[in-house]
């Protein structure tokens, strides 16, 4: 696979000086839990990025509650852990929920290889690998072009064409309940975006944070054979994972980084609730 790794691919891999982890665990309602959850133990030598302070940058009123970082402040913070553009880096989280966010994000920024680990650091338990609580430490930052890669996001006013155009396909990938309306514990509007399918994440995933085999997973996406594809959620944290998943398929495929909270906050944006 393309865009990810098992724990064997950390065991074996034959230079571990060039290979750099990054644990990104999050709780959606719990901004503490992660960091937490980190400073109790971990993968050997994982780095520790916050999905809220380092991997999403502060909301305004507008671009959605998770929009993109600075990326120059990223990156330096990525350069002080030894990181360069040419590193490979392996993300996880708890099973497999918030790691894609940063998969997405480093892409974007252009770092080459990175991967997500499948099954997360729950699966790197269960194999009784080790685990510890100690904190790597930090190098100078060294400075490096980035060069960005603009085809993977895209921003409200290309949703709002898209909308138009019977070749893009909106896939809302939160829980039915969320974008049918009849749920929303977050935001002050209920619903979808017009247009929008849901293909939620995690009819992708099964309940150990391993994406199911790929051809149930290809066959999930069927509907969106041949047509450009925009994945969005609440605040593109879930929306990345199908992203992930359809990239690693081939489908032609981009994260609208603003998604629903990005959304809501223009008033004259039209919300469509079946409830």
């Amino acid at each position: 696979m393309k865009n990810f790794v098992d724990c064997s691919f950390i065991v074996n891999f034959k230079d571990p000086i060039s290979l750099f982890l990054i644990d990104c665990r999050f709780d959606l309602f719990d901004e503490f839990s992660g960091y937490n959850a980190y400073k109790d133990s971990h993968i050997p030598n994982a780095f520790f990025l916050d999905i809220n302070k380092d991997l999403c940058g502060s909301p305004k009123l507008h671009g959605g509650a998770r929009p993109l970082p600075d990326n120059d402040i990223l990156q330096n913070k990525l350069s002080s852990f030894g990181i360069e553009l040419n590193s490979t880096i392996i993300v996880y989280d708890e099973k497999l929920y918030s790691s894609p966010r940063a998969f997405i994000q480093l892409k974007h920024m252009g770092y080459k290889n990175v991967y997500i680990l499948n099954g997360g650091f729950k699966a790197w338990k269960d194999n009784h690998l080790p685990i510890t609580n100690e904190i790597p430490s930090l190098l100078p930052p060294k400075t490096s072009t980035l060069s960005p890669n603009t085809s993977m996001i895209c921003d409200i006013n290309y949703v709002r064409e898209s909308i138009k155009n019977t070749n893009i396909v909106l896939v809302d990938c939160r829980d039915n309940s969320r974008y049918t309306g009849e749920i929303e514990p977050l935001y002050k509007k209920p619903g979808h975006i017009p247009s929008a399918i849901n293909i939620p994440w995690h009819n992708n995933i099964d309940n150990n944070g391993f994406i199911k085999d790929l051809n149930i997973i290809d066959k999930n996406f069927s509907i969106l054979k041949n047509k450009e594809v925009i994945t969005y959620c609440g605040s593109c944290i879930e929306a990345c994972i199908n992203y992930a998943l359809l990239d690693e398929l081939s489908y032609n495929a981009k994260t609208y980084i603003g998604s629903m909270s990005d959304w809501i906050s223009y008033d004259e944006n039209d919300v469509e609730s079946l409830f």
